[in-house]
C-alpha cells in the first residue's frame, strides 16, 4: 500500500465494501443467466468466424462507428465511455491497494505512472463535459427518441459522481500532501484550496475518497438492474451478431410438429434474443429511423425490444438472489430457483408489442441499421407473423387474398400465368423462354436468365421497365431468356408476412425448375426476388450466382458493351434533375448504393440530387413486409411521407430501382401536395438509361422502347 493509502482511515474497508458489490454484481447477473438458460439454446456459435466477430468488435464496441452517425451524441458517448474505461485504472489502483501503481512505475522510474496520470485528469473533464452535454440532451434539448426515465439520470449522476469524486480527490490531496506527479489539472486546482489549511484539505480528501468508493460500488449494485447494463453486454452483444445474410431470415422446420412455430412467448426466443433486450440502450435511434413510428403508426422498435426484456425481468421474480437462501427469500418476496412459469409463457403479442403493430413493420431494417449495438429487430417481429400466421390463423383480413393468389395462381395478383409474357409483346426483338431453348438443345447458348418477377410481369407500369431493361440487354448483345410461364412468385411477400408455409411452396418450386435447367446465373429487377433468391433460397438447397439490374447495367457500362448518346443529341428531352430513391432490399440488406447511382451518372443530362435521408439511411417507400397489400389505417401513409421528402429536393424526376417502390412513389407522387399536374413522375433507373443508349455505339440496333 502505498503512503497516500495509508493516509485514509479505516482503508481497509474499501475490500469488503468494494469486493462485496461486486458479488452483488456476479449474483444478479447469474439471475439473469437463469432465465437465458429457460429459453431456446439457439444462438450463434463462440468459435465460429472468430476473425470477422473480433474485428466487430473494434469497429462497432471500441471506435463504435455506428454512434456518429449522430455526430454530438456519438461524441459525447464516445468521451464518456473510454473516458470512464480509462479512468478505471484509478478505481483499480485503488481497490488493490496500490498494486496498479507499483506495477505501472516500475519501468522508468514512475515516468509511465506520471503519464498515466496526466491522461486521467484530461480524460476526468472530457468526461465531464459530456456528461453536462448529456443531461442538456435529457432535460432541455430532449429529442423525441430519448426516454426521460430516472433510470438514465441516475446512471448519468452516478457515472459524473465517480469521475468528479476521484478528481476533485486528488486535488485536495494535492493540496495537503503536495503535487501529484502528472496530474497538473488536480495540482491546479490544490493551488487555492491550500489557504483552506490541511485539516480542511484532508477532511475533504478522506470524504471525497470514501464517496467515490461508494460510488463504485453502488454503481456496481445498480448496473446489472439497471436499462444500462449495456454497458457490459453490449460486448457480447456484438461479438455474437447475426453473421448471415441481413436479409436471409431463420429457416423453419415445418414437419416438426413438436416445435412451435414463430415466436409465442418467452420461452421460444433465442438467448441471442434475450441478449438484444439486455443490451438495449434506450436511444431511440431505431425509433428515429422507423417509417412506421415516424407516420404515426403504433409501431416502436424501441419499445419492443425494451418489452422483451421486460418479460425476462418479470420471469426473474420467481428466482432467489442467492439460491435456497432464506433470508433472502423472506428479505425480497422470492421464491424457488426456477423462473416463474406463467411469466414464461406470457405471450410476446400484446405483452411486448401490440398485435396492430405486429402488422405496421415494412421490415425495411432501418431499425438494425440505425442500432449502435447490432440489435435484430426484424427478425423478431417476423417471427410472431409467423405464429400469428401459422399457428393462430390470426392476420389482417386484406392479407388472405394475397395469401390465396400466391398459393393457387403463383403471384399475389391472382393473374394467370399464361400472360406472363405479355410484357413482351411489341418489342422489336425476341425474348426467348428457357424451355423453347432447351428444346432446340440451345441452352448453353443463355448468358444469363432474366428473373422478371410478378410486378414486372403483371403490373402495367412496372412492364415498361421489364421492356426498358430488356432494350437494355439486347443493346448490349447480351444473350439471355426468361422462364415465361414456368416462373412463379419466389415467395418474399409470404415469407416476410409470416406464411412460410406459402413461401416454401414457391421457394421449392422455383429451385426445382432453376435446377432442372441448371440455370445458375440470374438478373433481375427486383430487389424482393434479388435478396430472396440469393439470401434464403440456399436454405432449400438452391444456390445461384444473382445480380441486380442496377448492378448489371452498371457493370454494362463500365465494360464498354452499352453507351449512350451524348447530351446535345437528346435536346429538351432529358430530365435535368434527379433525385434517387434507394430501395431497402439492395441499399441496406445487400450493401447495393453507389451502383445506381453510377448508371445514373452514365445517363447524359442528369443532375443526381440527393434527399436528405439516403443510401442506408434511406426512408422506405411503405411496400416491404407484406405492406404493398395492406391498407394503411392509421398515420400517414409512408409513400406519402417519402414522396414529400422526394418534391423538398426540388428534382424533376424520382428514380427508383424496384418495381414496389414504383408503385408506391408513383400513387404518392400523383397525390402529392406541390405536384399539381403530376409533372413529378417516379421512373425506374433501366428506362432512363434505355432512353438514350446509343443503337450504333451499343451494338447497332435500332432501339424502341414500347411503353
Amino acid at each position: 500500500m502505498t503512503d497516500v493509502f495509508a493516509t485514509v482511515p479505516a482503508y481497509p474497508l474499501v475490500f469488503p465494501l468494494f469486493w462485496g458489490a461486486v458479488v452483488v454484481f456476479g449474483l444478479v447477473m447469474a439471475r439473469h443467466l437463469r432465465i437465458f438458460a429457460a429459453v431456446r439454446a439457439e444462438g450463434p456459435s463462440p468459435l465460429s468466424d472468430v476473425p470477422r466477430r473480433t474485428w466487430g468488435l473494434v469497429r462497432y464496441a471500441l471506435i463504435q462507428t455506428r454512434m456518429f452517425k449522430d455526430r454530438r451524441a456519438g461524441l459525447m458517448h464516445f468521451g464518456i465511455f473510454w473516458g470512464f474505461v480509462l479512468l478505471t485504472i484509478g478505481t483499480a489502483n485503488i481497490v488493490t491497494g496500490g498494486l496498479i501503481q507499483w506495477i505501472v512505475a516500475l519501468p522508468l522510474d514512475g515516468l509511465l505512472w506520471t503519464a498515466v496520470s496526466a491522461m486521467q485528469n484530461v480524460v476526468a473533464l472530457v468526461v465531464l463535459v459530456a456528461i453536462g452535454y448529456a443531461f442538456i440532451r435529457r432535460l432541455v434539448t430532449r429529442p423525441r427518441r430519448l426516454t426521460l426515465s430516472r433510470s438514465a439520470l441516475l446512471i448519468l449522476a452516478m457515472i459524473g459522481g465517480v469521475v468528479a469524486t476521484e478528481l476533485v480527490a486528488q486535488a485536495f490531496q494535492a493540496a495537503r500532501y503536495g503535487d501529484v506527479p502528472g496530474a497538473f489539472i488536480a495540482n491546479a486546482v490544490a493551488v487555492p484550496l491550500r489557504t483552506l489549511g490541511d485539516p480542511a484539505n484532508e477532511t475533504a480528501y478522506i470524504g471525497l475518497w470514501w464517496a467515490h468508493i461508494a460510488l463504485v460500488s453502488a454503481f456496481l449494485v445498480y448496473l446489472p438492474v439497471s436499462k444500462h447494463l449495456h454497458i457490459v453486454t453490449s460486448f457480447f452483444n456484438i461479438y455474437f451478431r447475426k453473421l448471415a445474410p441481413r436479409g436471409e431470415l431463420p429457416a423453419m422446420d415445418l414437419e416438426d410438429e413438436t416445435a412451435t412455430f414463430g415466436l409465442r412467448t418467452l420461452q421460444d426466443l433465442g438467448w441471442k434474443d434475450l441478449l438484444d433486450g439486455f443490451t438495449c440502450t434506450e436511444c431511440g435511434r431505431c425509433q428515429d429511423a422507423c417509417p412506421a413510428n415516424a407516420t404515426g403508426k403504433p409501431l416502436n422498435p424501441k419499445a419492443f425490444i425494451m418489452g422483451i426484456r421486460e418479460m425476462a425481468v418479470d420471469a426473474e421474480h420467481g428466482i432467489d438472489l442467492i439460491p435456497n437462501s432464506p433470508i433472502v427469500r423472506e428479505t425480497y418476496g422470492l421464491e424457488g430457483t426456477r423462473p416463474a412459469a406463467t411469466a414464461l409463457a406470457a405471450p410476446i403479442v400484446d405483452t411486448a408489442i401490440p398485435y396492430d403493430a405486429v402488422w405496421d413493420c415494412v421490415t425495411c431494417g432501418a431499425c438494425v441499421e440505425a442500432c449502435p449495438v447490432l440489435i435484430e429487430h426484424v427478425d423478431k417481429i417476423v417471427g410472431v407473423r409467423r405464429n400469428l400466421v401459422l399457428e393462430d390463423a390470426r392476420f389482417p383480413q386484406e392479407l388472405t387474398a394475397a395469401f390465396t393468389n400466391m398459393e393457387r395462381a403463383g403471384n399475389p395478383w391472382g393473374q394467370p400465368k399464361s400472360t406472363r409474357t405479355d410484357w413482351t409483346k411489341g418489342l422489336p426483338f425476341a425474348v426467348p423462354t428457357v424451355a423453347d431453348l432447351a428444346a432446340e438443345g440451345r441452352l448453353g447458348e443463355i448468358e444469363v436468365l432474366y428473373w422478371v418477377g410478378c410486378a414486372a410481369a403483371f403490373d402495367e407500369r412496372n412492364r415498361r421497365v421489364a421492356r426498358a431493361f430488356a432494350t437494355c440487354l439486347d443493346a448490349a448483345g447480351i444473350r439471355f431468356a426468361i422462364l415465361g410461364q414456368e416462373e412463379s412468385c419466389t415467395g418474399d411477400p409470404a415469407r416476410r408476412m409470416g406464411n412460410d408455409y406459402v413461401w416454401q411452396m414457391l421457394a421449392s418450386s422455383n429451385v426445382a425448375t432453376l435446377d432442372r435447367y441448371g440455370l445458375r446465373s440470374i438478373v433481375t429487377a427486383c430487389p424482393h426476388c434479388f435478396n430472396t433468391i440469393g439470401n434464403e433460397y440456399g436454405q432449400l438447397g438452391g444456390h445461384y450466382e444473382i445480380v441486380h439490374h442496377s448492378v448489371y447495367l452498371q457493370r454494362l457500362l463500365a465494360d464498354g458493351r452499352l453507351r449512350t448518346v451524348d447530351a446535345d443529341a437528346l435536346g429538351d428531352t432529358a430530365p435535368r434533375t434527379v433525385t434517387f430513391h434507394d430501395s431497402c432490399y439492395m441499399a441496406r440488406y445487400n450493401d447495393v448504393v453507389a451502383q445506381p447511382r453510377d448508371v445514373l451518372a452514365a445517363v447524359p443530362g442528369l443532375e443526381l440530387v440527393e434527399m436528405e435521408r439516403s443510401g442506408k439511411n434511406g426512408f422506405c417507400c411503405g411496400a416491404g413486409g407484406g405492406r404493398m397489400w395492406m391498407e394503411e389505417t392509421r398515420g400517414t401513409r409512408i409513400n406519402a411521407e417519402r414522396s414529400r421528402q422526394a418534391l423538398e429536393t426540388g428534382a424533376g424526376t424520382v428514380a427508383t430501382n424496384c418495381p414496389f417502390c414504383m408503385t408506391m412513389l408513383g400513387d404518392g407522387l400523383a397525390s402529392a401536395e406541390g405536384n399539381a399536374g403530376g409533372t413529378v413522375r417516379a421512373i425506374d433507373i433501366a428506362e432512363l438509361l434505355a432512353d438514350t443508349v446509343d443503337p450504333v455505339r451499343s451494338g447497332g440496333r435500332q432501339l424502341t422502347v414500347i411503353q
